[in-house]
């Protein structure tokens, strides 16, 4: 029995008609995919990732299910251009109602091996990353509220032999 509390469920109360997400990572894969899925239920996306063709790509197929795409070709570690892409996303779209910060990656090598420049990428790349969206979007919700994804690897629990959290 449905209550005002928790409303039934319609295809209709899941359209995002209008609102306006942010995903990082999206010129592949999951992050390109949830971008699409955005779109598909309503929503004006802004996207970024490093490879300029896989995005122009997303953004397409973004704008042919008749949203609107903001692109961010960038480094999710640089704070700056970060800060620049979510401005031109609220300024454009109107306030972030949800952020996916997909972004992420990691290399091949022992825990031993992995010397401070690159333990300081893997931080920057997976951890600053994400404090660099969550800061200007939180900054940038509606007054009803925002949803945040962290999208991690399962390394995140578990990490292969290699993968810098353990030894081959």
């Amino acid at each position: 029995m449905a209550s005002d509390r928790f409303p039934p469920v319609s295809p209709g109360s899941v359209l995002l008609t209008d609102r306006v997400a942010v995903v990082t990572g999206a010129a592949q894969g999951i992050g390109r995919a949830c971008a699409i899925a955005f779109a598909r239920f309503g929503a004006h996306v802004a996207i970024s990732d490093r490879d300029a063709e896989g995005l122009g790509a997303t953004a397409a197929e973004i704008e042919a299910l008749g949203r609107t795409s903001i692109t961010g070709v960038l480094d999710v570690r640089d704070t700056d251009q970060v800060q620049l892409h979510v401005n031109e996303a609220a300024d454009r779209l109107g306030p972030i109602d949800a952020l996916v910060n997909n972004a992420g990656g990691g290399f091949h090598a022992d825990f031993v091996d992995v010397a401070p420049k690159g333990q300081d990428a893997l931080i920057r790349e997976n951890f600053t990353s994400v404090t660099n969206f969550v800061r200007p979007c939180v900054a940038r919700a509606p007054e009803r509220g925002q949803s945040i994804v962290n999208m991690t690897s399962i390394e995140a629990h578990r990490a292969a032999p290699g993968y810098a959290c353990t030894r081959r």
